[in-house]
């Protein structure tokens, strides 16, 4: 059975393996069971209709923007082609392969992981195109083989934070989005339930009066979950690499406290 090796390293934000099928799993079934792990992902797939069980022809396609696009992505062909009937079997959409990775808004689309997957898939099969640049008549097998080959470009190079949009903060904060981004990541914060938060400081920017006149503004600080921040304007870049920073720390400060205990005994 052809699989793939890959680990899922949340903060490095590598595509992990959400589904692998040569039988392929039902479309509409699946996203009722798994929706809420789709939500602000980007998504690489393969899908093949009901409709061409009797040929090779599969779909290939992603979802480059946040929040639920990649749900809405999925259900367009579950709304297009139905569920599964024992009456109607041409009914129904079989999902044979899903990729995903958190989405991160300093990344363009153009420079996402998925992007850059599907347009090597696409260009190695080129010549396999029917009824469209996306539906290819290939063996899944061959499709997985490719991917299983891709496999260390995808999961070890292609890291979706590798090629972030960068800007100042003085340029960020002409904009009049900047007073949505993140300035930096003030402190780590536990509620009462324990659950780890973050307080945030905002860009300055500005917003219209009533007269679409300009007015100075800055966000006030907030406390907000890891999700909030990542589908926040550099929120991931800068929420990934002060919890590296934290992690580093710890580890520095328990190497002391072991050096010290073994100096005293």
């Amino acid at each position: 059975m052809l699989l793939f090796s890959l680990f899922r390293l949340y903060m490095d934000n590598k595509l992990t393996v959400e589904v692998v099928s040569m039988d392929g799993v039902e479309l509409g079934p699946w996203i009722e069971k798994n929706k809420r792990d789709l939500k602000n992902k980007r998504i690489f797939y393969i899908v093949r209709p009901n409709l061409e069980q009797g040929e090779n022809i599969y779909k290939v396609g992603i979802s480059e923007r946040g929040d639920n696009s990649a749900i809405g992505r999925l259900l367009d062909y579950v709304y297009f082609y139905g569920v599964t009937d024992k009456k109607n079997k041409c009914l129904g959409c079989q999902l044979h392969v899903l990729l995903a990775n958190t989405f991160n808004p300093d990344v363009e689309y153009s420079k996402s992981a998925v992007r850059k997957l599907e347009t090597r898939v696409l260009r190695e099969f080129e010549d396999k195109r029917a009824r469209g640049r996306e539906r290819l008549n290939v063996p899944l097998e061959k499709l997985l083989e490719y991917l299983r080959i891709e496999k260390q470009k995808t999961v070890d190079t292609e890291v979706d934070t590798e090629d972030p949009t960068r800007k100042t903060p003085r340029l960020a904060e002409k904009e009049q989005a900047a007073s949505a981004a993140v300035k930096r990541i003030v402190r780590e914060v536990k509620d009462r339930r324990g659950k780890v938060k973050y307080e945030v400081e905002f860009m300055a920017g500005f917003r219209y009066d009533t007269n679409q006149r300009q007015i100075a503004f800055t966000r006030p600080n907030e406390v907000l979950t890891y999700d909030q921040i990542i589908q926040l304007p550099r929120g991931k870049t800068l929420l990934d690499k002060f919890i590296s920073q934290q992690t580093a720390t710890a580890g520095l400060i328990s190497s002391r406290t072991r050096q010290r205990l073994a100096a005293t005994n």
